[in-house]
């Protein structure tokens, strides 16, 4: 077939897409309605009305349908074989899987195991039929490559189901999971011209069309969402659809372009893995904190947030296009540039999106470097006089090894109080400035005795900390803290002038008897 008539075919499956997802998506939402498969809003969903939920029915049946059909005519007509025709059966498989596990939960309702398990599969399914990563490239011109070996088949079936999930993560906004999915789509399109031909793109052109029609329906404010059914099956068709057009025929994956083109999706999910680890949730636990529902939170409406992310990771594939496929002479200094805007975007974009635990994780690491010195001096001394407290042979000695804390570390005073006894300040900052109050650290430790248990506090006073610092404090009670309480239970009549309790030993009360 020439290369007009698969122009042709082409554009007749990119209106076809487009007018058969407009055609039916009317269908699927009054079925919705009459079916009550409906998403309903709580305090994490930005819609305050019932939606129906099921779009991807569309986008799959048409995209199925259109695109067989224009094979099959492309192939009546003497057609080339697709460059990744035996791959075929097990994308299509795939994609039934994780379309009919998406429509269940839509429908249903399933957990998030039984959809990783149904993913997993799809993914297995696929490589099955000989989709596998396995030799990486930075671009045609590099000579080194990376083989991935015994890696490739869980490597593969990891990038599958991550895209698969992160996908369906960004689907949170009217409109936005189908523009990111647009961005895609045509990223797959350009580079699959360039590095193969014609043969291979009648599926993504037939989806391209499709999500435009449906985009109809989906922008702000929504008639109907994608659903799982939908933005599961889109990222599992981009997963390996980006990868098969970004490899080159004898086998090795300029791996910058799927990663460029998926950059949105990864990013967040990237974000929201770290921020639960940070604040100590679970990876699975769902949340209104990502991307869209940060920038939504600024003040854009639904269709500016949709804009605003679309066009600038739309930007961010062609970088990745460019790093690829850029001449020699140019590769390093888009590289460059590539690099830079990336690290201004992570950390203003961090910042301007309101995400503290990364601010504070930033302070911390900040603090971890600028005090380090300090900090192992601080331990090393407080570990020097701990030791020292273990040999004193009575109290005096004990506070006078405790008085060179003050002077040797950055506490303002220290004290062994009675659990009840009211203390006023510390003596050598008595009054200060509001400012400038000191902090105090209480340090309590008890041991059994004879007559009772007795209880004595290891109190200490320091100065506030300027911001990206910590008070010694911290650091010398839970060093000192641990000898003193192993000191006093070694001599529990020391323990009188403080307590204001006489401690009869064990032998002693054995003699009065």
């Amino acid at each position: 077939m020439s290369q007009p008539d698969q122009l042709t075919l082409l554009f007749i499956a990119l209106l076809a897409g487009f007018g058969g997802t407009v055609a039916l998506t009317p269908a699927i939402i009054r079925l919705s309605i009459k079916h009550h498969w409906l998403d309903l809003p709580d305090e994490r969903r930005i819609h305050r009305e019932p939606v129906p939920r099921i779009g991807g029915v569309a986008i799959f049946i048409v995209t199925v349908v259109v695109a067989s059909t224009l094979m099959a005519i492309a192939a009546l007509r003497g057609g080339a074989p697709m460059a990744y025709s035996h791959m075929l059966p097990g994308v299509a498989i795939g994609a039934t899987i994780v379309f009919l596990t998406g429509l269940f939960d839509d429908l249903r309702g399933i957990s998030p195991r039984g959809k990783l398990l149904a993913q997993t599969a799809a993914a297995l399914v696929v490589v099955g039929y000989g989709f596998k990563i396995d030799v990486l490239a930075l671009t045609p011109d590099t000579a080194t490559t990376v083989s991935l070996g015994l890696l490739a088949v869980p490597v593969t079936v990891l990038w599958i189901v991550g895209v698969t999930n992160a996908f369906n993560l960004i689907d949170g906004s009217d409109g936005l999971a189908g523009t990111v999915a647009l961005v895609a789509l045509a990223t797959t399109i350009g580079v699959d011209l360039y590095v193969h031909n014609l043969r291979a793109v009648f599926i993504t052109v037939a989806m391209l069309g499709a999500v435009l029609g449906f985009l109809r329906f989906n922008h702000n404010p929504a008639r109907i969402f994608l659903g799982d059914s939908g933005s599961m099956t889109l990222g599992f068709f981009l997963s390996i659809r980006l990868v098969i057009a970004a490899t080159a025929p004898n086998g090795r994956l300029y791996f910058i372009v799927p990663i460029f083109a998926l950059a949105f999706p990864l990013l967040d999910t990237g974000i929201a893995i770290a921020r639960r680890w940070l604040r100590g949730h679970a990876f699975s636990r769902a949340d209104g904190r990502h991307i869209h529902h940060q920038i939504l939170a600024l003040g854009l409406s639904p269709r500016r947030t949709a804009e605003l992310i679309g066009v600038f990771f739309a930007g961010v594939a062609a970088i990745g296009i460019s790093v690829t496929f850029a001449p020699p002479q140019f590769t390093f200094a888009v590289m460059l540039g590539a690099a830079v805007l990336a690290v201004v975007a992570v950390v203003y974009g961090l910042r301007w999106l309101r995400y503290g635990e990364f601010s504070e994780f930033a302070a911390s690491v900040a603090s971890v470097v600028r005090n380090a010195r300090i900090v192992v001096q601080e331990k090393i001394r407080a570990n020097d006089i701990a030791e020292r407290i273990k040999k004193c042979e009575n109290l005096d000695q004990v506070r006078a090894a405790l008085d060179d804390l003050v002077d040797e570390l950055r506490v303002l005073d220290v004290e062994l109080v009675a659990g009840d006894v009211h203390v006023h300040g510390p003596e050598r900052q008595r009054i200060s400035p509001n400012d400038r109050l000191p902090i105090r650290l209480d340090y309590p430790f008890a041991w059994e005795t004879p007559t009772g248990v007795q209880e004595v506090i290891l109190r200490l006073w320091s100065t506030r900390p300027t911001r990206g610092g910590h008070p010694a404090s911290e650091r010398v009670a839970t060093r000192i803290g641990p000898a003193l309480e192993e000191w006093f239970k070694s001599h529990p009549r020391e323990a009188t002038p403080i307590v204001g309790v006489e401690v009869v030993a064990t032998t002693d009360r054995r003699t009065r008897r």
